[in-house]
């Protein structure tokens, strides 16, 4: 697990899916996204070839995807 920013971000291995990276709030508060506007514990990035395209992906997202 790494943190990013205010963030954790951990590599999880899906099987046949390939790798996701899940990405949590570091102080433990609901993740808020801005559309749609909803909370969630964690969120998922969608599959990727490698544990390494996976982690940049949940960057990308923390980054320009609206995460709050």
């Amino acid at each position: 697990m790494i943190t990013y920013k205010q963030y954790h971000i951990q590599r999880v291995e899906h099987g046949q899916r390939g790798w996701v990276a899940r990405i949590t709030r570091a102080d433990g508060q609901n993740i808020r996204t801005i559309l749609p506007a909803s909370e969630h514990p964690y969120l998922d990035t969608k599959p990727a070839a490698s544990a390494e395209e996976a982690e940049q992906l949940a960057k990308e997202g923390i980054d320009f995807g609206g995460v709050v």
